[in-house]
């Protein structure tokens, strides 16, 4: 109620308004823009067109385009066909790229096929490039090299419709603008594909592209998980690693995450921490320290490289209810505090804190075995390194 009283009023009084008299502003430079040149309003209206989409404001220039067909034909909606087909490129590099892992590729499988059978993007443009902002250049460069086309061919609307591939025939000469739509489809994939969407998308294929070289079958990973979760300790020099937080020590195979629990980012363990206070388990030099504060990656002078991930897909939370005076780059002693994090906050939005623990570079070793499940402190072993 109270959410109504306030949005109301404002929406009328100042939203509105404002909404309108911008859009009234977008629609008049347009104009102006297609006067001077059409090339430059064509690589102009395909790079902002999808923020327009996004601040609401791109109804105001629906009524020029209405004009411009009752004239004979529109170049706006033709060259907002750019952008439109630069977010299907993106998501089709998406598929391409992440194709292993099941969430990213079947999200963007089926944003494609609904922008191109249909014209609806939303789900792209909501669901990863504005989710992942390094895709944002993608889709400018790509938006602005197929509107240039159609701006410099001169290809326009001639009935309604919204840019898909099933509404190329409204569209008009129907060869330099399938043209134009292609290469910004193909710049977005080609870019999307190179780039990818960072370092967290990227680990998540590591499932399945490490599977592909595994010796061990899937009835030995199962028998693997039944097995003790306590492992003989192989002849070698032997590192111990030390807790990094308070908590109860679980096995790497119970972690819902598959990335983690099948051993593809490296052997390790988990903990399911009772407090929000991360220290260095050893001597080592930061090595990695993502933005958001809910994985570091730490080095040590035997050469382990060892990655401790707070919670499960706590990514999402931008650093919220996590914090960190420490630095990339920077050497820690064992002990030193590294990560400070809301326990109880992070549960309440809704996520995981169980932490896996991993030593990424496992196969540089003879061995890495975890202790037995039970509680911990820091200083207290958890993971055998044999050399």
């Amino acid at each position: 109620m109270m959410g109504i009283l306030i949005m109301v009023p404002l929406t009328a009084l100042i939203f509105g308004p404002f909404s309108q008299y911008l859009s009234q502003a977008i629609a008049n430079g347009l104009v102006a823009l297609l006067d001077l040149s059409s090339i430059l309003t064509g690589v102009v209206f395909a790079s902002v067109w999808p923020f327009l989409v996004v601040l609401g404001v791109h109804w105001g220039i629906t009524p020029i385009q209405l004009d411009n067909l009752a004239r004979g034909g529109d170049p706006l909606n033709a060259m907002a066909a750019g952008a439109t087909f630069a977010q299907m490129g993106i998501a089709f590099g998406i598929f391409l790229r992440y194709r292993k892992n099941k969430n990213l590729s079947s999200l963007s499988l089926a944003g494609t096929v609904s922008g191109i059978v249909a014209g609806v993007t939303e789900p792209i443009l909501y669901g990863f490039i504005l989710r992942y902002r390094r895709l944002i250049p993608i889709l400018i460069i790509s938006g602005a090299a197929g509107g240039g086309l159609i701006g410099f061919f001169g290809a326009e609307m001639y009935s309604y419709a919204f840019n898909s591939v099933l509404t190329i025939p409204a569209y008009g000469p129907i060869p330099q603008y399938v043209f134009s739509i292609a290469v910004s489809f193909v710049v977005g994939t080609v870019l999307t594909f190179i780039f990818g969407l960072g370092k967290e998308a990227d680990a998540s294929v590591a499932t399945e592209s490490t599977s592909e070289t595994m010796n061990e079958s899937k009835e030995e990973v199962e028998a693997e998980k039944e097995a003790s979760d306590k492992e003989e300790i192989v002849e070698g020099t032997q590192i111990k690693i030390q807790s990094p937080l308070s908590g109860e020590l679980v096995p790497l195979t119970e972690v819902e995450d598959e990335v983690f629990s099948s051993g593809a980012m490296g052997k390790g363990a988990a903990i399911l921490p009772t407090d929000g206070t991360l220290v260095a388990p050893f001597d080592s030099k930061i090595s990695s320290f993502f933005p958001t504060k809910h994985a570091i990656g730490l080095t040590d002078e035997n050469g382990i490289e060892l990655l401790i991930h707070i919670g499960m897909d706590t990514v999402q939370l931008n650093g919220e209810h996590f914090s960190s005076s420490v630095a990339e780059g920077q050497e820690v002693k064992q002990g030193d505090k590294l990560v400070n994090f809301d326990v109880e906050a992070i549960q309440q939005a809704g996520y995981s804190v169980v932490s896996p623990i991993i030593v990424t570079n496992t196969d540089s070793f003879k061995q890495v075995a975890s202790e037995k499940s039970r509680h911990v402190e820091p200083n207290d072993s958890i993971i055998t390194v044999v050399k």
